[in-house]
């Protein structure tokens, strides 16, 4: 048994029932963004880069952070892909399973189809809040063999014990727990009929889910097969997987974060990190939970660490990663260039978004 989440559920091959779930221009409910979409993803060479960009909790491609940042890579000539978990952003869900803060089948499956359409095309990825935690297990469990050539992750909850802890106590927390709460019970209602008759599934215990928590006692612990909600925790937290991360990595993250709390942050593993694979970690003084200001581009631009992340990709996609140490506390070994104003670059100045690859649901 086991799903690749450290539990014990998912018995069932899924793969073997039936092919994943594609949708290759996303559907904006207008005609003329379509055909543009269409359009335009014929216009990028093969061997463009490309980036995944992996949402946070009950989040998807519709989050105006993701949205922002995509916009930023396809001005850099990215082909820009939006990962949406299952049950997600109106995704369909025709199996008992959500996805959790561990399962990492689906972002494999994704990587992978994007590597066979576009093989000669160097991958990269960028996760926020528990994307950034889904994107950090992906990583260390790949190793050596990832295929992807970079990634960033910003405000990443890893230890998820921690972090449940300021959600339960402190205030912010405690309001925004409910909020998503109340979101993911939202994006669970139209398949709950799915999950009926599963062994410890009461649909009651969903419907008074009042916190994060409560959801994930009621769905993802169940379905995932863990005994417990902090067991689900301990093996979903990827402080544990960080060691084993082997591609240039930036992590970003506020000391004031209310959520991802400072407390959670591995400083230590990164510092002393061994094993093949920069990872570089910055701590800004203030920025909440993915609150960090639009900078130059405010009052309605993207936040500002978005130009330090787009400047770490490129680094990456010239090579310069592989000079980079391992520092902390926002200090970087190697120094991360400019992207350069050459015409490669500019040629898709006026592109938001291309091709949005959607997580099989099985």
């Amino acid at each position: 048994g086991g799903c690749g989440s450290g539990g014990t559920g998912c018995d069932v091959d899924f793969d073997a029932l039936t092919p994943p779930f594609r949708r290759a221009i996303p559907d904006q409910g207008r005609t003329v963004t379509r055909k543009r979409l269409a359009e335009h993803w014929r216009t990028i060479p093969d061997d463009a880069p490309v980036l995944i960009l992996m949402s946070g909790i009950a989040g998807g491609s519709h989050d105006k952070y993701l949205k922002h940042f995509m916009r930023r890579a396809a001005r850099c000539g990215y082909r820009c892909v939006a990962f949406n978990c299952r049950g997600t952003a109106n995704s369909p869900l025709t199996t008992p399973q959500f996805y959790s803060a561990s399962f990492t089948g689906d972002v494999r499956a994704v990587v992978d189809e994007i590597h066979g359409r576009w093989p000669e095309a160097k991958l990269f990825a960028v996760g926020w809040s528990l994307g950034a935690n889904i994107l950090t297990n992906f990583l260390g469990e790949e190793g050596e063999s990832a295929k992807l050539h970079g990634a960033v992750a910003m405000c990443n909850p890893f230890d998820l014990n921690a972090c449940d802890e300021a959600l339960q106590n402190g205030f912010f927390g405690t309001v925004y727990s409910r909020a998503m709460a109340k979101n993911m019970r939202a994006l669970f209602a139209p398949h709950e009929h799915l999950f009926q008759g599963l062994p410890n599934y009461d649909n009651a215990l969903v419907a008074n889910a009042k916190t994060v928590r409560d959801f994930d006692e009621a769905v993802t612990r169940v379905t995932f097969g863990f005994d417990s909600v902090d067991a689900y925790y301990d093996a979903s937290s990827s402080k544990l997987a960080i060691e084993n991360v082997s591609i240039p990595l930036l992590v970003v993250q506020a000391k004031d974060d209310p959520i991802a709390v400072s407390d959670a942050v591995p400083r230590e593993v990164i510092e002393k990190k061994t094993t093949p694979g920069c990872v570089v970690l910055v701590e800004t003084e203030s920025g909440g939970h993915l609150g960090w200001t639009a900078g130059s581009e405010a009052p309605f631009g993207s936040p500002w660490p978005d130009v330090g992340a787009m400047q770490f990709f490129e680094a990456c996609r010239r090579g310069v990663g592989a000079t980079f140490g391992n520092q902390s506390d926002g200090q970087s070994a190697g120094r991360v260039e400019e992207a350069d104003a050459d015409a490669e670059v500019e040629r898709r100045a006026e592109v938001e978004a291309d091709v949005a690859v959607e997580a099989p649901a099985r």
